[in-house]
């Protein structure tokens, strides 16, 4: 979004340490995930060990780009914004993570591991955290773990170029298509109904557009009879009819 970053004393997290047990919320979630589901018990419970449970209220700062990173993270409820300010405190959403989803991974194989984003609660969150050197050390023991991590890092990194892409050469529209495609429950078919933590502001910062070009797309799928718009709530009346209005649309039909 465009907005100034604000300059106010944040407070800090709420941190408490993790209680090892199995059946703790983090465990369950760890263990579907590709960075720790080939870790062996005892090497979980390493992390357990180390690791920590951050509670932020919304809008809380977790960390700013630029500190020392010693720790990464794994969302247990909640959602976290990551972004970048410039100069002069202009916002832009670089990605929205949410339950199940690791975030600050990738820089603790720096050899000066320092955060590259500022990392904001989108809503009340609760996250897990894990110290860097000691999931380092763990991959030295385990190469299959190691195999999992660097896939797990491949598939993000494509991710970013298939974004990258999509702010490129496709309309504001087709992006908006794929985020609530991507909102979709997994189970979804043709219909779902979709909670947007994100303000629009945000969303359109997300999606590298403007707030009013984001009004005019969801205008269009509304129109078209594809979604039905109630505040933060989008409906999803046809996935089919949603998907017709990616750019490549045209193609898809045409190969049928």
């Amino acid at each position: 979004m465009s907005g100034k970053q604000n300059r106010a004393v944040e407070p800090e997290p709420v941190v408490v340490p993790m209680r090892v047990a199995t059946g703790h919320p983090a465990v369950a979630a760890m263990h579907r995930h590709p960075l720790f589901d080939a870790l062996a018990h005892d090497q979980v419970q390493r992390l357990l060990q180390g690791g920590r449970i951050e509670g932020l209220a919304d809008g809380q700062l977790l960390y700013s780009r630029g500190e020392e990173s010693h720790r990464f993270f794994l969302i247990l409820e909640g959602q976290i914004n990551l972004s970048l300010h410039s100069h002069n405190g202009e916002e832009k959403i670089i990605d929205i993570q949410g339950p199940g989803q690791v975030f600050a991974e990738a820089v603790l194989f720096m050899e000066r591991p320092v955060y590259q984003m500022t990392a904001t609660a989108a809503s009340a969150a609760r996250v897990a955290s894990f110290q860097n050197r000691d999931y380092i050390e763990i991959l030295r023991e385990n190469p299959a773990a190691c195999l999992r991590a660097l896939r797990h890092l491949s598939s993000r990194l494509h991710v970013r170029i298939r974004e990258i892409e999509g702010i490129v050469l496709e309309t504001a529209t087709s992006r908006l298509v794929r985020l609530l495609e991507d909102k979709m429950p997994a189970d979804a078919t043709d219909s779902a109904i979709i909670y947007l933590n994100e303000s629009r502001q945000e969303l359109a910062s997300y999606l590298a557009i403007k707030p009013e070009t984001l009004s005019r797309a969801l205008r269009a799928l509304a129109d078209s009879g594809a979604i039905v718009v109630q505040g933060k709530n989008i409906d999803v009346l046809s996935r089919a009819r949603l998907r017709l209005h990616l750019d490549d649309a045209e193609a898809l039909r045409s190969s049928d």
